[in-house]
């Protein structure tokens, strides 16, 4: 399997490999659904702001 990587573009060879071109994070998201529910609530609970603010300043010099 590692000749057909080095020799087919990556969707080719992941598609011998598990029948599929595509790739999915619905497994990823399924597993940690559990987890961003609850950070979701905690974050509720203690206020936290979550990302960035927005700002205009220029910071490069």
């Amino acid at each position: 399997m590692l000749e057909l990587g080095s020799s087919k573009p990556w969707p080719e060879a992941m598609e011998v490999l598990t029948g599929v071109r595509r790739m999915s994070a619905d497994a990823l998201i399924e597993y940690f659904q559990p987890l961003y529910d609850w950070l979701v609530v905690e974050n509720k609970r203690i206020g936290a702001h979550v990302g960035w603010e927005t700002t205009y300043k220029c910071v490069s010099k």
